[in-house]
């Protein structure tokens, strides 16, 4: 009787120790909530101030590693002069359409963050 008992107290136990862990361990990855939502007064900071996400540095940066990982994918292709020039053109497409989705963001930004000001 001892024996059982014990076991399904340990049962129980990990059980709830599985079942907890997840939320042990997300503790919201460095990303700011409150209620839910992000918090848009210090979003809002970062945006007007160009840190983190905001920073044209990261922005840089981050084209520089799209542009390698292109570069990279299209060796593995092993594609002709002809194919990387198509190549080439397809992605100037893409990051033209990116560019003006940016725009776009950008506005809403300014926008939102400065009804939050008021």
């Amino acid at each position: 009787m001892k024996a059982k008992t014990s076991l399904l107290t340990a049962g129980v136990l990990m059980a709830a120790m599985f079942a907890a862990s997840p939320a042990a361990m997300a503790q919201d990855q460095g990303m700011k909530k409150q209620g839910g939502k992000w918090d848009q007064k210090e979003m809002c900071k970062n945006f007007r101030e160009g840190k983190g996400k905001f920073s044209a540095e990261y922005r840089e940066e981050r084209q520089a590693e799209m542009q390698k990982y292109r570069a990279e994918m299209a060796d593995r292709l092993k594609l002709t002069d002809e194919q990387r020039e198509i190549w080439d053109e397809i992605h100037q497409e893409r990051q033209q359409k990116q560019q003006e989705r940016m725009g776009k963001w950008q506005q809403k930004m300014e926008k939102r963050c400065g009804n939050a000001q008021k």
